[in-house]
């Protein structure tokens, strides 16, 4: 399994040195196209995320926050929002193109930015064609974004007035198919590579064990099935996770259990998809059933 790193890799108080939020409270690149804020809540940072009329091929991008869409890019366009500094993930995909939304859940890089200043990105294109997000420095961001304008025709889900002193350092989800034995439950009855698998992400948990400040771990199922045995399958899943980290040095005490059964869906079709077929509906649920490990950073 590959995990994300940045976040105790990436400083950006260099790079990301935001503009100061004295003095001028709207900067202007271009009168006409218009320009982004300097106006940034001292316990708060700005992102402004950008694409360049030829960054790349491909039609609208989507921007992800912390799972949670943010905005939609056309070439020659901008968007700005207020979010928490601390461990921020950021992830960029053609629209349609992450038709699951299984990426935006797992993919993309953390930040720490600076407090009451904006950090800045760029659309740029991967080895694979595809979208990716490079930091840049305010310069650089001021130079390039001469011209383009600021879209707003979607609506953000991402809350400006969210509470900062909790927040999401790693998010790590396991599908069920990795874990157990269809069906299963039980320490028993856990496979073998799913042990290693929580076991190097309880490695990883100890690293930073001084900036955490608890451990969700969170069962799911399909909706196959009854609703009490659904929820019950994914308390008792989630629970060998949480005896399989213990066994590998996670502290008990951090860690709190919860079996959401088929409530929060990441494919919700498969039924409409496959009304017959109940091999290629196995398949289809495969992604709801999972258990994720939810890693709460401390606040100030």
């Amino acid at each position: 399994m590959k995990t994300c790193n940045k976040i105790s890799l990436l400083v950006l108080s260099v790079i990301l040195a935001g503009c100061s939020t004295s003095g001028q409270r709207e900067r202007w690149i271009d009168v006409v196209d218009g320009g982004y804020n300097t106006d940034v809540p001292a316990d708060r940072a700005s992102v402004v995320f950008y694409r360049q009329a030829d960054a790349l091929d491909g039609p609208t991008v989507n921007i992800y926050t912390n799972n949670q869409y943010m905005g939609s890019l056309q070439p020659n366009a901008y968007r700005q929002e207020i979010v928490c500094a601390k461990n921020q993930r950021f992830f960029a995909e053609f629209t349609k193109w992450d038709k699951a939304y299984l990426e935006k859940a797992s993919k993309g890089n953390y930040y720490n930015l600076p407090e009451g200043a904006v950090s800045f990105f760029r659309v740029v294109k991967n080895e694979n064609g595809h979208p990716e997000l490079e930091a840049v420095s305010p310069e650089q961001a001021e130079s390039e974004m001469k011209g383009v304008k600021r879209q707003n025709h979607t609506l953000s889900r991402v809350s400006a007035n969210q509470d900062c002193s909790s927040f999401v350092m790693k998010k790590y989800t396991l599908e069920a198919s990795a874990l157990f034995y269809f069906n299963k439950s039980s320490y028993q009855d856990m496979l073998q590579k799913g042990k290693e698998e929580i076991a190097t992400i309880a490695q990883e948990i100890q690293q930073n064990a001084g900036q955490i400040g608890g451990i969700s771990v969170i069962g799911h199922t399909d909706p196959e099935g009854r609703h009490d045995y659904n929820d019950k399958l994914s308390y008792q899943r989630a629970a060998t996770v949480k005896q399989v980290l213990e066994e590998n040095g996670v502290s008990s005490h951090l860690i709190l259990l919860e079996g959401k059964g088929a409530r929060e869906l990441v494919i919700s079709n498969c039924r409409v998809k496959y009304p017959n077929n109940a091999k290629d509906r196995q398949e289809c649920d495969q992604p709801n059933r999972r258990v994720e490990i939810v890693v709460h950073g401390l606040g100030k």
